[in-house]
């Protein structure tokens, strides 16, 4: 059997999991706020605003590796593409995971039993080298101890609760959890904090966690408070439904030959020979997607983050449509503002796919695998459908020119409120310059809020949305104003 295979535990409803870790030192290397109102962009043209910069951050958890970015991203690629030969018909849902792969992200999986959830979390995270991989089956009966480690004893007797979370999830890089929902709130709320947070929280004790990506799997939701803030915290979540027809069940006949029944013969010693992905490579992407490494930054002009919002916007109005229709007592699909800022992120690891560092409107189709759930109501799949095809044909080139526009008109008065606070000169774009020339001033302070106004003002938008845009920034102008005004310069910081 190679050393290198990571393997899954035994997950009997009360079996203790560990941490098993991979150690083949030649697959080792080197260890946003997404943008919700059109507000931080430079104009660096007339007709077009210099793309959307992401915050930056500094690079911690990894340094630059010594392989061009473009062979990483073909390795990702070619690495886990094998899968979907291994598993038919998990194509989606293996697109999703590598997104979740890139971006850091959880996926959540809901499935009867029998369906190879397992078997594709095992192929998924073998692949994956230089990973501490925890895999268990939660249960009513499961406790804190069995996720979190041990309570040290000689911690207790100075009154402190203290758990030895060494080789436990918090402790994992990658994770499967399986049964997710059958743990209790309290267990479930420590859950949270690791796959969310990505800290151990409990009690006195506060940890970082080193979780990259979980995956857990459900047969059903408990409808609490608790529940639907954790599910509301998984960025991505999929449905395996089981397939009856004649092709998917020969496929399955075959998936099964190969690994003679049990998932557990993917440990067999032939995986020895396959392509692996160090998790270091995983760990750098994820940090440019992010926005987090300076020299590989990913930008989108504001009109593409813009046209997400509507696309998601129009998204939920149908679903909610659909629900009045049909007479269902099932809500629309909840999509939190989180959701909406986080599809950012999702956007810029579907350019670097496709080898961009520039988000376009043809990343816009990826959403699906954030907004709907793969694999489930087919209904979620045609509202999305249908709200991309809606967008792309309402937000034209002139729309999304109005909507470049704006974003520069706002960000000029973000810097204008920045003077008066600090006695900052303005930066001198192409943007201002046509400022100047449109009202005959002189230099940048002699702009004022005013100008910029009426400047929006003869933005002329045809569509409601880059209307309410449009109307929203005279609104955040007066205010600006009107602060400026009130203080005589003694703002309030």
């Amino acid at each position: 059997m190679g050393k290198d295979l990571v393997r899954i535990e035994d997950r009997s409803p009360r079996a203790t999991p560990r941490i098993l870790s991979d150690h083949n030192p030649k697959h080792l290397t080197r260890s946003l706020e997404p943008l919700m109102s059109i507000a931080s962009h430079q104009a660096e043209s007339e007709e077009a605003l210099e793309p959307y910069l992401p915050p930056r951050f500094t690079l911690a958890s990894s340094e630059p590796l010594d392989i061009p970015l473009e062979a990483i991203v073909a390795e990702v690629q070619e690495v886990f593409a094998p899968i979907e030969c291994e598993l038919t018909g998990f194509g989606p849902l293996l697109t999703q995971a590598i997104y979740a792969l890139l971006t850091g992200e959880n996926l959540l999986v809901f499935s009867p039993p029998g369906t190879a959830k397992t078997l594709f979390a095992r192929l998924l995270f073998r692949r994956i080298s230089g990973a501490r991989v925890f895999d268990t089956q939660l249960s009513k009966g499961t406790l804190a101890e069995e996720l979190f480690g041990s309570v040290d004893i000689e911690q207790m007797k100075t009154g402190r609760v203290i758990h030895n979370t060494r080789g436990t999830l918090v402790d994992a890089d990658l994770a499967f959890i399986d049964e997710f929902f059958d743990a209790n709130d309290m267990v479930l709320r420590a859950l949270l904090g690791i796959f969310h947070e990505r800290v151990f929280k409990k009690g006195s004790q506060t940890q970082p966690a080193s979780l990259h990506t979980g995956i857990a799997a459900a047969n059903y939701v408990r409808a609490t408070g608790v529940t639907q803030a954790v599910v509301d915290r998984f960025l991505f979540r999929a449905t395996i439904a089981p397939a009856y027809d004649p092709f998917t069940l020969l496929s399955i006949d075959h998936a099964f030959a190969r690994h003679h029944g049990d998932c557990a013969a993917s440990d067999s010693s032939s995986a020895a020979d396959e392509r692996r992905l160090p998790l270091a490579h995983l760990t750098y992407l994820k940090e440019i997607v992010s926005g987090r490494v300076p020299e590989h930054q990913i930008t989108a002009p504001p009109h593409v983050l813009f046209m997400k919002n509507v696309l998601i916007n129009r998204y939920r109005h149908l679903m909610a449509q659909h629900r009045v229709a049909t007479d269902s007592d099932e809500p629309a699909p909840y999509i939190s503002p989180r959701t909406y800022a986080k599809s950012r992120v999702l956007l810029n690891a579907a350019a670097l796919l496709r080898g961009h560092r520039q988000v376009t409107c043809d990343d816009l189709s990826q959403l699906k695998y954030v907004i709907t759930t793969i694999g489930g109501d087919p209904e979620e799949s045609r509202s999305f459908d249908d709200a991309l095809r809606w967008t792309l044909m309402t937000i034209r080139d002139a729309e999304r020119e109005q909507v470049d526009r704006l974003a520069a008109a706002e960000q000029l008065a973000e810097q204008i409120l920045h003077r008066f606070r600090t006695g900052e000169r303005i930066s001198c774009t192409r943007f201002l310059q046509r400022l100047l020339r449109l009202f005959g001033l002189i230099s940048e302070g002699d702009v004022t809020f005013d100008h910029v106004r009426r400047f929006v003002e003869d933005v002329k938008p045809r569509v409601d949305e880059v209307k309410l845009l449009k109307q929203g920034l005279i609104g955040r102008l007066q205010e600006f104003k009107n602060r400026v005004d009130y203080h005589q310069g003694y703002l309030i910081h």
